[in-house]
């Protein structure tokens, strides 16, 4: 019988405590609709990891699933219960999160197009320097859309210059830490091991190798 990993256990526990926690949210009147559909979306993207291990696209690290995990509930649950307006450092809390998630996103893909592209050497601690640079200008993009997307909606995603820069400073500051903690990660691996594990589809190979173009800017 087969062992089922513990991240994907994970996966589908949070997946079910998100739409109950969407049930209980709209049918108690704490949230209207875009709560509940941001919710409802939260929850679904918790399955992602195990539907792209099961269709052979990818196999995310467990720990790299399990902080997904985590910074997904963590900005539904204040979607949908309001705590980014009533917890002060709760907007912090998910910012940093989710910039360590996206950090190791960025962190994984360039190393894949170290090793599978032949055009790109990143040594020592150049990745990690890299990927943190990448984060930093990442950080100031998203906060430029959440202006946007306050200024044609109407709603309230930036409640103040404060909160901007609260929001620029945990990004920058977890996308540094993740950055140097992936670095430690990948040190005492080798590339080749760390990209083979990800178990990368034949498509998704071939892709990486043929993109000429990111390989000419970063040499």
């Amino acid at each position: 019988m087969r062992k089922v990993p513990y991240d994907e256990i994970a996966c589908v526990a949070v997946f079910a405590a998100m739409l109950t926690l969407c049930l209980h949210a709209y049918l108690n009147g704490f949230c209207h609709d875009y709560e509940r559909n941001t919710g409802i979306f939260c929850s679904f993207i918790c399955l992602a990891p195990i539907a792209m291990k099961r269709f052979g696209i990818l196999s995310l690290p467990a720990p790299f699933t399990v902080l997904i995990l985590i910074a997904v509930a963590l900005h539904a649950f204040g979607v949908l219960y309001f705590s980014y307006d009533e917890l002060y450092f709760y907007d912090n809390i998910t910012h940093s999160l989710s910039s360590a998630v996206v950090t190791a996103c960025v962190f994984l893909t360039m190393l894949c197009y170290h090793v599978m592209s032949g055009k790109v050497d990143f040594a020592g601690r150049s990745l990690a320097i890299f990927v943190a640079l990448i984060m930093v200008g990442f950080s100031v993009y998203w906060e430029l859309l959440e202006y946007a997307v306050d200024t044609v909606t109407g709603i309230n995603m930036q409640y103040s210059p404060m909160d901007t820069m609260r929001d620029m400073i945990c990004n920058t500051a977890a996308s540094l830490v993740a950055s140097a903690l992936l670095h430690r990660y990948a040190a005492r691996r080798t590339p080749e091991v760390v990209v083979g594990s990800l178990n990368l589809h034949p498509a998704l190979r071939r892709f990486i190798a043929n993109r000429r173009g990111l390989c000419a800017v970063v040499k």
